[in-house]
């Protein structure tokens, strides 16, 4: 028969940390992939394009605007086939932010922005209306912070 002897304390520790390492570098792969399908969305790149062609928007974060990333833990942030709100974090020379956004899917037109909002840090008091939808019937689904025209 044959013996079985226990690894040493180092090679357990070893396998341990390439564990960890291999597993938390996994979920911030699945991460940023599930960040990047976002990303490649029409309605995701409406909005980040309505926002850099805003020229109140643009003056108040400075060129170049730079999406910074999507929470997907918030719970604000989701999307279906016909629905989609998202907060993306904004960067610009001058300030940073948060991009707030509401889009349908129309059969016949695509992706549409319903709705741009854009909060700064320097202005965290204020919420600026980049963008508001011709249909009034957002109500539920947009939050009811005062919002100031840009």
């Amino acid at each position: 028969m044959v013996g079985f002897r226990m690894p040493s304390n180092r090679t357990l520790g070893t396998i341990c940390v390439y564990g960890a390492v291999a597993s938390i570098s996994a979920v911030m792969y699945m991460r940023w992939k599930m960040e990047d399908r976002v990303r490649s969305c029409e309605y995701y790149k409406l909005a980040l394009k309505g926002l850099r062609q805003h020229r109140g928007a643009v003056g108040l974060l400075g060129e170049p605007i730079k999406d910074l990333g999507i929470d997907l833990g918030n719970a604000n942030n989701n999307c279906n086939a016909e629905k989609a709100q998202f907060e993306v974090s904004v960067r610009g020379s001058k300030d940073k932010g948060t991009l707030y956004f509401w889009a349908s899917h129309q059969p016949e037109q695509g992706w549409l922005i319903d709705r741009l909002e854009l909060e700064t840090k320097l202005n965290p008091e204020k919420r600026f209306l980049l963008k508001k939808s011709e249909e009034l019937n957002l109500t539920e689904t947009i939050s009811q912070v005062p919002v100031q025209e840009v």
